[in-house]
């Protein structure tokens, strides 16, 4: 029944039923689980007499009269006089009129709101010329004698929905009543009676109707717990099953900690590991060790040294016989990984190779990348999506390395592991994520954290300021023999118009402002030997300015980068600047990151006071997961498991745990969920998650 298209409900229709699905909702069970984002409180009116301008108020009262103002030849408005016995107020009704056309676009309110008849209206108050009015922006004629129990707008808790264009909330409302009394009833409840009642939770038809229209703020909170325990409950017991099922499996080879590329490797760093390091690659090591799969996630602010660490895990599977694969999310940013790499790696007999799908376009170079992966010729092969692709075969593949999981998605690690029988996982990430966030999206795994950078790196200083000074301080800054970076927000590769932007302002200040100085420019459009050339001249000190665009984002280090100046950075999300300022501090100067450009909106204003008081990574990410929510900071649609409706990590936490106790002591009594009392559980976690995580009872 829930799958039965929306567009079948009476009022909807084809056209309505396309604008729909752009909230996704295609079905019936979409509709009812279309949760509001926030309740408007209009139990009570606001005595007109007490109005006041700038307030958002519910009034109700007589017509006494009503008239059309024409504002413009494109502005009318409808006045509506409203007497409530204490006051006067003007119900305010704007309408675009045509100026060609006579056509009376009032005239279907008029024949609505007469006069003698009570008008509910809800909107925002002002004063003007001494008249109270309000503009209105929702109302409902009051059947005479009617106590109103009927309004789906007013004299309630009202719902508000998120909306597109063309949808109402009014409409949305009044689809959304007769929907819950047709169809709530079809909800069935997860886990049997007797075991809600132990959780203290409401039952879910109950929760499905008061969600949507609540008789106090208590219950829609309530309801929304309640529906977030049935989504937590699903995350929950899916990534309990996925874990247990993993720590079920055996790996056929075991790992000996070597001297021959681990400790020439460690020798040649020039530095000691930090204790962070140490533990992190101790427990990496000991997983490497044990005869189960290693499933971790190496969490590390921007400079925490995770390349070193990931490389000591390579290096041990090598050292062993065996292959390993370096996965990154983009191009450019494989390409830095390999440059980065073949430093750290220069002077040992690793052979390695990259592959992403710039290569793959030239055939006899990808041919033979793919005779050394599969013949053994090839120990580390770095990549993008490329090494997923079915041609891509290893004779030995151990460990597999994924920088920036999150960009990735859960799928695509499962397609990594078919590469090889149960090899070793580990996830990286420089987007340090909150506990509660990682242990519900990473319950299926082991965490590491690297909590602190190694020695000699230094507090950046975040500046915001005008194009002035923050080409004053380069300068300043160059004239002690130190370099700069100055970054354009070009965040697409193949977006040739921005390029094109970044490489004339980049030309232009080379030729003006920082005529004189040594200049280079590095962007996405180049090919892997230019880009690689541009930096090592840079790291060399041939250049005293790179502009770049986000190329820079991770990879390179310039211990003699001093200032980071990041143009439009109003533009550019918290994860890359927080990324991009790590580029300097990593000498032993002072560094400097500037923020250039007039935020417009609240969001950037709030972004850039973000960077301009946090330094730690982990305060960065809190406040983006605050500032935008969990599915924008994560990226929802990739990593396919967070899509939350009801549940809300950051408040949520208590309810987590609840639901992960609850999945726990399931799957204690039923690992494959086959019994009757949890096989609607098991029906939910198949339709919801079957493709995403390697469920067991799956297939």
């Amino acid at each position: 029944m829930f799958e039965k298209n929306v567009q079948y409900l009476k009022g909807v229709g084809p056209h309505k039923a396309k604008l729909l699905s752009r909230l996704g909702i295609n079905t019936i069970g979409d509709l009812l689980s279309y949760y509001p984002k926030e309740y408007d409180d209009r139990r009570n009116t606001t005595k007109i007499s007490l109005v006041t301008p700038g307030q958002r108020v519910t009034v109700s009262g007589k017509v006494l009269a009503s008239d059309v103002l024409k504002l413009s030849r494109s502005l009318s408005v409808l006045k509506v006089a409203l007497s409530d016995g204490t006051g006067t107020a003007f119900a305010m009704f704007f309408r675009k009129a045509n100026p060609y056309h006579a056509h009376d676009v009032f005239s279907a309110l008029r024949a609505k709101i007469k006069t003698g008849s009570t008008v509910i209206a809800n909107g925002t108050a002002s004063l003007n010329f001494g008249e109270r009015q309000v503009n209105v922006e929702e109302f409902e004629v009051m059947e005479e004698n009617s106590p109103g129990d009927n309004l789906t707008g007013f004299k309630r808790i009202v719902p508000v929905y998120a909306l597109t264009a063309g949808i109402t909330n009014k409409w949305l409302r009044s689809l959304m009543r007769p929907a819950l009394e047709a169809y709530a009833g079809c909800f069935e409840e997860l886990l049997p009676e007797h075991e809600f009642k132990l959780l203290n939770l409401n039952p879910i038809r109950e929760a499905l109707n008061k969600i949507h229209f609540p008789g106090d703020p208590d219950e829609a909170e309530a309801s929304r717990k309640r529906l977030a325990f049935d989504e937590f409950l699903l995350l929950e017991t899916a990534l309990t099953v996925t874990r247990r099922k993993n720590s079920a499996k055996i790996k056929n080879r075991r790992y000996s900690v070597g001297r021959q590329l681990l400790t020439p490797f460690r020798a040649k760093l020039g530095f000691e590991f930090t204790h962070a390091q140490k533990k992190t690659i101790n427990e990496i090591f000991t997983d490497m060790e044990s005869a189960k799969p290693m499933n971790r996630l190496l969490m590390g602010d921007v400079g925490s040294g995770k390349t070193v660490v990931a490389l000591s895990a390579v290096l041990l599977a090598i050292e062993n016989g065996f292959q390993a694969v370096f996965l990154a999310p983009t191009e450019i940013l494989a390409e830095q990984h390999f440059i980065t790499i073949g430093h750290l790696l220069e002077g040992l007999p690793v052979r390695s190779a990259i592959l992403t799908g710039r290569h793959s376009a030239i055939k006899k170079k990808k041919d033979v990348i793919l005779e050394g992966t599969a013949g053994g010729g090839i120990d580390l092969l770095v990549a993008t999506h490329a090494a997923l692709e079915g041609r891509v075969r290893f004779k030995n593949l151990s460990l597999a390395v994924i920088d920036e999981q999150h960009r990735f998605g859960v799928l695509q690690r499962g397609q990594i592991q078919q590469k090889s029988e149960n090899p070793d996982i580990l996830l990286m990430t420089a987007t340090p994520i909150p506990r509660t966030l990682s242990l519900t999206l990473y319950g299926d795994m082991d965490i590491s954290v690297i909590d602190e950078l190694p020695p000699g790196r230094q507090r950046i200083e975040t500046l915001h300021l005008s194009e002035p000074e923050g080409y004053g301080l380069v300068k300043e800054e160059i004239s002690k023999g130190r370099q700069a970076y100055i970054v354009y927000p070009l965040v697409e590769e193949s977006d040739k118009v921005e390029l094109k932007a970044a490489v004339q302002e980049a030309g232009t200040l080379s030729s003006t402002v920082f005529s004189g100085f040594k200049v280079g420019l590095i962007h996405g459009q180049m090919k892997a030997d230019a880009k690689d050339s541009i930096m090592r001249d840079f790291r060399n000190g041939k250049y005293d300015i790179l502009f770049a665009t986000t190329v820079i984002e991770v990879g390179i280090d310039v211990p003699n980068a001093a200032v980071m100046v990041i143009e439009h950075a109003d533009r550019f999300g918290l994860s890359t600047l927080h990324q991009l300022r790590g580029r300097v501090g990593r000498g032993m100067n002072r560094s400097y990151c500037v923020l250039l450009g007039s935020p417009k909106t609240e969001e950037a204003k709030r972004r850039i006071e973000i960077m301009l008081n946090n330094s730690s990574g982990f305060d960065v990410a809190e406040a983006d997961l605050d500032l935008r929510g969990p599915g924008e900071f994560f990226g929802t649609a990739q990593h396919g498991l967070l899509d939350l409706k009801a549940g809300n990590i950051i408040r949520d936490a208590g309810l987590i745990e609840q639901a992960k106790s609850t999945a726990a002591g399931i799957v204690d009594k039923d690992p494959e969920l086959k019994t009757r009392e949890y096989s609607k559980l098991r029906t939910e976690l198949i339709r919801k998650y079957s493709g995403r995580l390697d469920l067991l009872m799956v297939g």
